[in-house]
């Protein structure tokens, strides 16, 4: 066992896994970047001729961030904690998730779209994205399963440093996988005569909420990885790792009270899960990232070719610390909800961004040229920290989230307005987002060279 907080990298069956997760999460993570450019700029305030395409886009841009690309990655993480035990059934989870996001991504041309902006799994009424979505399901289902049970059982349990990211990373799972049970509970208990968005709001809040879970336990493994690799050592113990990852899975088994005290869909049963996501899901990031943040500030900076890891890992805490102190603000709804997310879920793809330049070289392909990832780790997070304060001063002059900007005066009339702010931001972000695909990209198509030394 290592003590160091990091997973051993060998090229092992599950490690070839691993890799072909991390070419699924970049290949949708760019697709998603088709469409936000366009959302961007049809939040500003001048006159977009897209309102229809707007919702479409804002759809498939959502479900390709929020579940190809960070499940995918989660896929990466998962395959690196497992045994070479089932590894078929890996590649067969991995193809079907990828047969489905072909599916989604298609299915605006085979019809009418009928875009639904509700929340976590916004929908297309249109039978090539329902059947592209539920074939994405079973190839989750089946990556979770694995990720379970294909375990070394004894280090994911021994309170080391690496036993503590494997915990974490196998927690997660766990979460994943009470996240699709909760779905499907939900799907069994609907009440009848629901439509549209009255149906899928309820349908997928609970798994919604949970699979936050899964999200913050492998963002709290990025940020004790990075730290690691940057040659911080975080002085949290081990064990207080693994019990603030506890701490977690035991709020995510607290997700059947609701189920058994409340009907699906109702006040009660929605204001449990907002509960359950705000104290459970808050304790390991806290705990973790002010325990990176001390050692970072306290620390020397680290080696020229680690700024960007560096960089990334406090940007996240950053923003992921900006998403939540947002989160006590929220009221009614509004673009301050949107904010609070952003946060949350940017600070995750930063860090699955940074951990996608440290693992390219370490799976045996070139390093990605270091002064562009630099330059894209900056630009995202300020891109993505300037799309966040539109959105949040919007919100607090009440403008209404998934609206395009245009539509809706909410009393700013400056040279400089909110949505203004919401389309800058945005397009630096979707900018940079496409030039982490032109850093990794070339180097992962010209392939694997020769199998570079664990870190």
């Amino acid at each position: 066992m290592s003590n160091k907080y990091t997973l051993s990298l060998a090229d092992t069956p599950q490690q070839r896994l691993a890799i072909g997760w991390l070419c699924v999460a970049v290949g949708f993570l760019l697709a998603s970047g088709i469409y936000p450019l366009l959302l961007a700029l049809a939040r500003t305030s001048y006159e977009m001729p897209w309102k229809d395409f707007f919702y479409t886009a804002l759809v498939l841009h959502v479900d390709f961030t929020v579940l190809w690309w960070l499940l995918a990655i989660a896929g990466v993480f998962w395959s690196l904690n497992s045994t070479s035990r089932a590894v078929k059934s890996g590649w067969i989870a991995l193809t079907l998730v990828v047969a489905g996001g072909i599916l989604v991504g298609i299915s605006p041309l085979t019809g009418a779209a009928n875009p639904l902006t509700n929340n976590y799994v916004p929908m297309l009424e249109n039978h090539y994205f329902i059947k592209g979505l539920i074939v994405f399901g079973g190839g989750i289902l089946l990556l979770v399963l694995r990720s379970i049970v294909a375990i070394p059982v004894a280090r994911v349990f021994d309170s080391n440093h690496e036993g503590a990211m494997r915990f974490g990373v196998w927690s997660a799972a766990v979460a994943a996988l009470a996240a699709l049970l909760a779905l499907l509970w939900s799907f069994a208990q609907m009440p009848t005569g629901l439509e549209h968005r009255a149906y899928y709001e309820p349908l997928f809040w609970a798994s919604g909420h949970i699979l936050q879970f899964t999200h913050t336990a492998l963002l709290c493994v990025c940020w004790l990885w990075l730290a690691e690799v940057c040659g911080l050592k975080p002085s949290v113990h081990p064990r207080l790792v693994m019990a603030v990852f506890a701490i977690s899975l035991v709020s995510v088994l607290l997700a059947v009270i609701p189920f058994i005290q409340h009907q699906v869909g109702d006040v009660g049963f929605a204001r449990w899960f907002v509960w359950l996501m705000r104290d459970g899901n808050g304790v390991a990031p806290f705990v973790i990232g002010l325990s990176v943040m001390w050692v970072a500030f306290r620390g020397s900076a680290p080696a020229l070719e680690d700024r960007h890891l560096y960089a990334a890992m406090l940007l996240s805490i950053a923003l992921f610390a900006t998403g939540g102190t947002l989160g006590l603000f929220i009221g009614e709804s509004s673009t301050l909800i949107t904010a609070h997310y952003h946060g949350s879920i940017v600070s995750v793809t930063m860090a699955f961004m940074a951990m996608t330049y440290y693992w390219l070289p370490r799976f045996g392909f070139a390093t990605p040229n270091l002064k562009w990832a630099r330059i894209q780790v900056y630009a995202y997070a300020i891109g993505q920290m300037i799309h966040i304060i539109g959105l949040a001063w919007g919100g607090g002059h009440g403008m209404k989230r998934k609206v395009v900007g245009t539509t809706q005066d909410i009393g700013v009339h400056a040279w400089l307005t909110p949505q203004d702010l919401v389309g800058l931001g945005g397009v630096i972000a979707v900018l940079s987002g496409i030039l982490f695909a032109v850093v990794v990209l070339p180097v992962m198509f010209r392939g694997r060279g020769e199998e570079k030394a664990d870190a």
